[in-house]
């Protein structure tokens, strides 16, 4: 499935390469528990954030619960060649540690 992913996504955006992946076998399992909290505790949370709030949350559980077995939860880091100067305000553009930086007069 990432390299599913990691080829898409370089054919969509200028060549990407992957530099690493992290493997979170323990996120999904993360998920699980707090939307089985939320779902038990739903009366609470209509109490302190509201039905309508509390109303989205459910849904995301209701939702999302079921997809969680089996699966995979990754942090990719991928990365764009160089291939020239970025443009104004891109993040290869900012100051180094240790640099002064511009600041936008606000």
């Amino acid at each position: 499935m990432v390299k599913s992913w990691v080829t898409h996504a370089a054919r969509s955006a200028e060549e990407l390469t992957a530099e690493h992946v992290d493997e979170r076998p323990a996120e999904p399992g993360m998920w699980e528990r707090l939307y089985r909290l939320w779902i038990a505790h739903s009366d609470e949370l209509r109490s302190e954030l509201g039905e309508i709030q509390a109303q989205k949350m459910l849904r995301e559980a209701h939702r999302v619960l079921p997809t969680l077995p089996g699966r995979r939860a990754v942090l990719l880091t991928l990365r764009r060649p160089v291939s020239g100067p970025a443009g104004h305000g891109a993040a290869d553009t900012l100051a180094g540690p240790g640099q002064p930086c511009e600041r936008t007069q606000q």
